[in-house]
C-alpha cells in the first residue's frame, strides 16, 4: 500500500516559473491525509514559493525544497546541506563567465541576485519568491547558500554544460531544473536522497512511495519510489527512468493518477 507520495512542481503539477496549479489538488492532499497517506512537495523552489503554492493545504505536507538541500516539515528543518562559503565564491567567479547568463543564491528564507534583472522580477512576481538585490555578493552576501541557480533564457543546459559543468560536477551537483536553469548543490543534496532521508523517518519502504517528476533533477527522486511517474509532457530521459508515464501536464495528469488511487482506496474501504 502506498504511504508516501513524493511530487516535482514545476512542469509536473505546474508551468514553468507560474503559480497556475490545479486547485483540485488541494482536496487529494486532503483524501491522501485521510487514507494515512504522507504528500511530499519536492522542488528546485524555496520553502515560502511553495508554501504560497499550496496555501489551503501547506500545514498538511512535506516538502523538499531547493533541489534537496532542505528537508522539512511545515515547522521544522531537519536537514540542511549549505555550500561552503570558498567554494561558492569561485562558482560565482565561473559563472559570471558564462554568457548571457544570471546569478541566483538560495538561502534558508531569501533567495538573492546582485541586480535588478529579468530573472529578478520573474522570480517575485511569477515563481512568488523572498527575493532580494544585494549588489556584489562577494562584498554583502552573510547567509548561508543552499543553492546556486544560473539562469539563462534559451540555453541554459548547453551553456554551462559546455565546460562549467565538467570542472565542477565532481564537486557539486549540478543538473537541469528546466529549460531556463542549471542548480548547483551539495554532492549529498538530491531530491532523491531528501525523498530516502524522509522515507527513514516516517518508517516508510521504496515500495510504500510513489513519486512524479519531469527533468533531470528529478531522477533520483523516481529511482527512490516503487511506483514512478513520468508526466506525460517529462523529457525523454525521465521517461527511461520511471516505471509509468502519467497523462501530460496540460492534461493535470498527475491528478488524474491520484483522484484514480483516491478512488480505489475508497472502494477499497467498502469493500
Amino acid at each position: 500500500m502506498i504511504k508516501l507520495i513524493a511530487t516535482d512542481i514545476d512542469g509536473t503539477l505546474v508551468p514553468d516559473g507560474t503559480d497556475k496549479i490545479d486547485p483540485s489538488i488541494y482536496e487529494v492532499i486532503r483524501g491522501l491525509k485521510a487514507h494515512g497517506i504522507a504528500f511530499a512537495g519536492a522542488s528546485g523552489r524555496q520553502f515560502l514559493s511553495m508554501k504560497k503554492l499550496f496555501d489551503p493545504v501547506w500545514q498538511d505536507m512535506y516538502y523538499i525544497t531547493d533541489n534537496g538541500s532542505i528537508l522539512r516539515d511545515a515547522r521544522t528543518i531537519f536537514q540542511k546541506h549549505v555550500i561552503p562559503r570558498g567554494l561558492l565564491f569561485e562558482l560565482i567567479r565561473d559563472a559570471k563567465r558564462l554568457p548571457g547568463c544570471d546569478i541566483m543564491l538560495c538561502g534558508e528564507e531569501w533567495a538573492y541576485c546582485e541586480e535588478y534583472s529579468e530573472m529578478f522580477y520573474w522570480m517575485r512576481d511569477s515563481y512568488k519568491y523572498n527575493i532580494k538585490v544585494l549588489g556584489d555578493f562577494e562584498t554583502h552576501l552573510t547567509d548561508d547558500i543552499v543553492k546556486m541557480s544560473i539562469y539563462q533564457k534559451d540555453h541554459a543546459e548547453e551553456t554551462v554544460n559546455a565546460w562549467f559543468t565538467p570542472k565542477w560536477r565532481n564537486q557539486f551537483k549540478i543538473a537541469s531544473a528546466g529549460t531556463m536553469w542549471m542548480d548547483i548543490v551539495e554532492p549529498d543534496a538530491d531530491k532523491g536522497s531528501s525523498l530516502r532521508d524522509l522515507q527513514i523517518q516516517l518508517g516508510i519502504s521504496k515500495e510504500e512511495t510513489m513519486a512524479f517528476g519531469d527533468n533531470l533533477n528529478d531522477i533520483g527522486m523516481l529511482e527512490a519510489a516503487a511506483e514512478s511517474y513520468a508526466i506525460g509532457s517529462a523529457r525523454d530521459e525521465v521517461k527511461r527512468a520511471a516505471r509509468h508515464v502519467a497523462p501530460p501536464l496540460s492534461q493535470n495528469g498527475e491528478t488524474q493518477v491520484l483522484k484514480d488511487l483516491l478512488k480505489q482506496l475508497d472502494e477499497n474501504k467498502l469493500s
